[in-house]
């Protein structure tokens, strides 16, 4: 009966680092990022307010 204990930690602590490898590694969606496309939305924003 313990080493089912033991084989059930070791699976738990294996897949919450599998989870943070992958939230790490994977772009998220959520996030927002200054566009590519030259509207200027967040460079002008930033060089406006005078922080870089």
């Amino acid at each position: 009966m313990g080493t089912v204990i033991q084989y059930t930690i070791i699976a738990l602590v294996f897949l919450v680092a599998l989870v943070f490898l992958v939230k790490r590694f994977m772009p998220s969606k959520n996030k927002q990022h200054g566009c590519n496309k030259g509207c200027g939305c967040a460079m002008t924003n930033m060089e406006n307010k005078g922080t870089f």
